[in-house]
């Protein structure tokens, strides 16, 4: 049955696994293929505030197999499938075989899970690395041999990984102090202290991103709230997503209209699952999925860190609880419970697997449309051209940016735009994160005052809106 389950998580995985790179996996592929792997770790880590783990997979790997868009995203389907086996591991040698079979189904349709698992990025790395780790703790507190040489490595996949990933450490802590597993405590701090000594060589670099992460937080004070910086909102938006994705509706009404129903069900099956857990059981689950996300918060006061896919490695807590709730159910409720949680889960992922615009930044399709326009030149708010449109474009459109300074503040730090499109009867400016690099939409107004009307838009998925300006 597990390898039903594992068949159906491959295949869902790998609907519309070519779909356009965004801008992180741009940047990241792109850097990549210019860096070597020294430099990938000391140089261009340093901007991109994550540990080194996921930037060697992907030198490594695009060495081997190439950068297309399904090539540099295979890894992440691996890990992805991967979990989805150690959480029936985990349900099994948690409760029961059983709830370990419907906990990996329910991972294996998981509409978030499934978004991650298809994106060239870190997070499914972190949830198998926290899985993993999980389920040797497990192992180790049902007083089974676990080789303190696992615990260490399992650790450092947790430290190599993400950095919201390194919550589950403190939720560890909290339910061996809770559950009176003392004994166990000091060969699990051991572990972790070896862990930490083994990945000390990385805090350099650490600390160097935090300096970065400083500058950019004082010069883009609206950043925040694209990385993760404290909302009210983020942790209950954080289980909305586990449960449907990253779909949403424009209609805001009829879409809380719908949430209501379905997250009350899952919420009440959670709740259902719970009672009828042991106080160990409980704990373990009940710490994995609560303490990263309060932790997560509190830190997001002073350092943007919480937006809900960073702590996808609580998902398969998640879904643990609630396939605990379905089993606790006989008969025929217990198949109307399945096939609702299951019918909701399969949908959302359907809708975001076949609807584009629930798919990533369109930029394939935006460099499409510029090769058969071509136009003389394009412009970018930003102070110079964008990973993703050069990863398409190939060099193969006259493209600049049109900033001197990001963010532009006044028109000082907008490039002299007369003489970059003096020769030109016809520009295109893109748009995109204008509101974070341009607000005041000062390129545009130069523009305009330069004799340049606006003559067409058009509109691309994630990326936005391209503006047609002709001189008048």
């Amino acid at each position: 049955m597990i390898w039903i389950i594992l068949g159906i998580g491959v295949v869902l995985r790998l609907i519309s696994l070519n779909q356009s790179l965004w801008l992180d996996e741009g940047i990241n592929i792109m850097a990549a293929k210019s860096f070597s792997l020294a430099g990938m770790v000391t140089q261009y880590a340093v901007a991109d505030f994550h540990p080194p783990g996921w930037f060697i997979i992907l030198w490594f790997w695009g060495k081997f197999f190439g950068y297309s868009e399904v090539a540099v995203r295979i890894p992440s389907v691996i890990f992805g499938v991967i979990t989805i086996f150690i959480i029936y591991l985990i349900g099994k040698k948690l409760v029961s075989k059983n709830l370990g079979l419907l906990a990996a189904l329910l991972l294996s349709v998981n509409p978030l899970h499934i978004y991650y698992s298809q994106e060239a990025r870190m997070y499914a790395l972190a949830t198998l690395a926290v899985s993993v780790n999980v389920y040797l703790l497990i192992k180790l507190i049902k007083g089974e041999k676990v080789n303190l040489i696992f615990l260490i490595i399992s650790n450092l996949g947790i430290l190599l990984s993400d950095y919201v990933a390194y919550f589950i450490f403190p939720a560890e802590f909290i339910f061996l102090l809770l559950s009176k597993k003392k004994e166990f405590l000091k060969k699990w701090f051991i572990a972790l202290v070896a862990a930490t000594i083994l990945g000390s060589w990385w805090i350099p670099i650490f600390l160097s991103q935090l300096n970065v992460g400083a500058v950019v937080s004082a010069n883009l004070p609206t950043w925040k709230f694209v990385v993760g910086g404290f909302d009210f909102k983020t942790v209950p938006l954080t289980f909305v997503k586990f449960i449907i994705g990253r779909i949403s509706l424009t209609d805001k009404v009829l879409y809380y209209a719908i949430l209501l129903p379905v997250c009350s069900l899952f919420f009440y099956l959670i709740w259902q699952g719970a009672r009828k857990l042991d106080n160990l059981q409980k704990s373990f689950l009940i710490t994995w999925v609560v303490i990263p996300p309060l932790i997560a918060t509190a830190i997001s006061l002073v350092v943007p860190v919480y937006n809900y896919f960073r702590v996808l490695f609580i998902v398969p807590s998640f879904v643990i609880l609630v396939a605990t709730g379905i089993l606790s159910f006989k008969n025929r409720l217990r198949y109307i419970f399945l096939g609702s949680v299951v019918l909701v889960e399969v949908f959302c992922a359907l809708v975001y697997l076949i609807n584009p615009v629930y798919q990533r930044e369109d930029w394939r399709g935006l460099v499409d449309s510029f090769q058969s326009l071509k136009p003389s030149i394009i412009l970018f708010e930003s102070s110079g051209t964008l990973p993703p449109f050069d990863y398409y474009a190939k060099g193969g459109l006259n493209a600049k940016g049109a900033l001197k300074d990001f963010p532009a503040r006044d028109e000082n730090s907008v490039s002299d735009l007369g003489s970059l499109i003096k020769s030109y009867k016809e520009v295109y400016l893109v748009d995109y994160l204008v509101q974070i690099s341009d607000p005041n939409r000062l390129v545009a107004g130069k523009l305009t005052g330069l004799g340049y009307k606006k003559a067409g838009i058009k509109n691309f998925n994630g990326v936005g809106f391209v503006y047609h300006y002709i001189k008048e």
